[in-house]
């Protein structure tokens, strides 16, 4: 058997929720933001990256391994407890909603290159310096994937801890036809007052949080108090998602059905054919 070098960052018992037949070789139409054509594709083959989590290490794959055989069966109980009893978790078992809602806002390389950009431009000052001066503790600011990772897996237990202190409403799609749709980034932050010059975190007021959790199941986050519990989705919400998802997507979208419910600026309803751009 053959080293195993096709590393999931979005776990495949989570893609499976978005496929017709609900298993990882199922297929979904895969659509990529660059306006390449859409193709079916399975979870097997999507959100992979070779050796996205070896490490320096003895065993190489003992985060990867870890990844698949202690997180994701854990976040496997939570897509399937909402799936057989379309509420939210009881109390003791919110644990496994949470872990699912942190390695999704994690693992995803957008998050990975965010913690990147700091060290490479410390690097980059540290190496142009040192063409003046010596630097003896140059070696210090080096860095490479292993410490990236590494420091991942420190950030796992804080955005649990700050993911557990939120209000949260579970939202479900009654009808067949109005699927929600994911991607390859399926973590949604966002603010009213969001954009140029306005930083926001997990814990500044007035954040929203969306991440779908199947193709007829949504999850919404708050700091505020909400009224938690469970609620129909309407068409408007759902259209409303699926645009932030395709505007937040890091490369591809995800989803069982050819057209994508849509919203436009004045929040106006309508399908996409992702086969001929129509609608």
């Amino acid at each position: 058997m053959g080293r195993k070098s096709r590393h999931h960052y979005i776990p495949k018992c989570y893609l499976k929720g978005f496929t017709e037949g609900g298993e990882n070789n199922s297929k979904f139409w895969c659509v990529p933001i660059n306006n390449d054509s859409p193709f079916q594709t399975s979870p097997n083959d999507s959100c992979v990256i070779r050796d996205y989590y070896t490490v320096q290490h003895l065993n190489s794959l003992i985060v990867e391994n870890w990844y698949a055989e202690i997180i994701e069966p854990q976040v496997s109980k939570a897509i399937e407890q909402i799936k057989k009893n379309s509420c939210l978790p009881i109390q003791e078992e919110m644990q496994y909603l949470i872990l699912l809602l942190a390695t999704l806002y994690l693992r995803v390389p957008s998050f990975r290159e965010s913690m990147e950009i700091p060290m490479r431009r410390t690097k980059e000052i540290i190496d142009s310096m040192s063409q003046d001066v010596r630097i003896s503790n140059k070696d210090e600011f080096s860095y490479n994937q292993t410490d990236l990772i590494k420091s991942e897996l420190k950030l796992i237990n804080k955005i649990k801890k700050c993911l557990s202190n939120k209000y949260y409403q579970l939202f479900i799609i009654e009808n067949a036809e109005d699927q929600v749709i994911t991607s390859d980034r399926p973590f949604i932050l966002s603010h009213l007052k969001g954009g140029q010059n306005f930083h926001f975190g997990l814990n500044t007021p007035n954040i929203e949080i969306c991440v779908p959790i199947t193709k007829n199941v949504i999850i919404i986050a708050r700091n505020e108090n909400l009224n938690e519990g469970t609620f129909v989705a309407r068409k408007e919400m759902i259209g409303l998602i699926n645009t932030k998802l395709c505007l937040s997507a890091d490369r591809f979208l995800y989803s069982s059905n050819t057209n994508i419910l849509l919203v436009d600026d004045d929040i106006r309803t309508y399908k996409l054919n992702i086969i001929n751009n129509k609608h």
